[in-house]
């Protein structure tokens, strides 16, 4: 199983200059505090626990993997702890999955492939897979047994070149045989396949009206799998969710301020996409993520964090740093424009 990134290793190897990722793991640990509190009671977060941002959706809104030490962790109120916001708040997916919250960091890892729409996890010994809820052991997915003779052929045929270049047909036999094999792991009906089989042909007619809904999602599903397949053999990545970030440096910044005051402002709270208060800390780890790529300092951040508390107007920030808010308001458009349904 191709692993593309081992969430212990990632985060102990990271450089000290490398602002970007301090911003990144300054943030995961101020959201993880307050969710960690309210899963664990526990108000400390001591060292040597972490806390990083991993995007298992892509949708550019990573989840928060946590560790919290303690002392002869017993994997209750301690160990491994994973975030996921689900419709109106952030809900913990790996309680259920026995021994997870004390497996060591350096053995979880992500998987190339995506299950459900997140990506497939390396537990220790066990692979886990999103069931649409939270993280369950993958061997309790139903797999299943399909015919795949047809499909190879059609994915050999329009995966090759007219004049394909030695050792081509191996390479394209292996990418279809990937693709089959995943399609069986991830329950794929004979139907499912017989119709997306029939798309890679000439002369097919895609639905429309009730049944291109269902259509659309059997293509998602197919098109995951193609990527999956092309990540683990190296020949591409996962594509990052598209966002307008800003492409200044980063200045190294302290967001607690902030991520106190954003979440309780009434007009984020209010704001139709976000209506709960941990829709709002989604928001507002989205937008201390964006300012800094637009150029923010320090004194700008807490600025807007005094305005976020009520103690000072807009006319105040521009009085004093005449860029704040155009930082600020260019994040929010990016965060908003892609922030998730519920």
């Amino acid at each position: 199983m191709a692993m593309l990134s081992c969430l212990g290793v990632a985060h102990a190897q990271q450089q000290p200059e490398n602002i970007p990722w301090e911003n990144s793991v300054a943030i995961a640990q101020k959201m993880a505090a307050g969710l960690l509190e309210r899963q664990t009671g526990a108000k400390d977060f001591p060292t040597p626990s972490f806390a990083v941002e991993v995007d298992l959706n892509l949708d550019g809104f990573p989840e928060i993997f946590a560790y919290r030490y303690a002392p002869d962790c017993d994997g209750t109120h301690c160990g491994n702890f994973l975030f996921v916001l689900e419709g109106d708040s952030y809900q913990e997916v790996l309680g259920d999955i026995p021994g997870a919250r004390l497996v060591p960091q350096d053995k979880i890892g992500l998987s190339a492939f995506k299950r459900n729409g997140f990506l497939d996890m390396q537990s220790d010994q066990m692979m886990i897979g999103w069931d649409g809820k939270r993280y369950v052991d993958a061997s309790t997915f139903p797999a299943s047994s399909l015919d795949g003779a047809a499909f190879m052929a059609a994915c050999q045929k329009s995966r090759s070149n007219e004049q394909p270049a030695g050792g081509e047909a191996e390479r394209v036999s292996a990418e279809c045989q990937c693709r089959f094999s995943r399609f069986q792991v991830t329950g794929f009906t004979q139907p499912d396949l017989d119709r997306y089989t029939a798309s890679l042909g000439e002369n097919f007619e895609y639905p429309t009206g009730a049944k291109e809904i269902a259509w659309q999602a059997l293509l998602k599903n197919a098109e995951d799998v193609g990527t999956g397949c092309d990540v683990a053999s190296g020949k591409s990545q996962w594509p990052p969710a598209y966002f307008n970030h800003g492409d200044q440096p980063q200045q190294k910044l302290n967001f607690d301020s902030f991520l106190d005051a954003c979440p309780a402002q009434d007009f984020i709270l209010t704001n139709h996409k976000i209506g709960s208060p941990d829709r709002a800390l989604s928001l507002c780890g989205c937008l201390a993520r964006e300012m800094p790529t637009q150029g923010i300092s320090q004194e700008g951040l807490d600025l807007v964090a005094q305005y976020y508390r009520n103690e000072i107007s807009d006319a105040d920030i521009e009085a004093e740093d005449a860029d704040a808010l155009t930082f600020h308001d260019k994040a929010s458009e990016a965060c908003l424009s892609q922030f998730p349904a519920k």
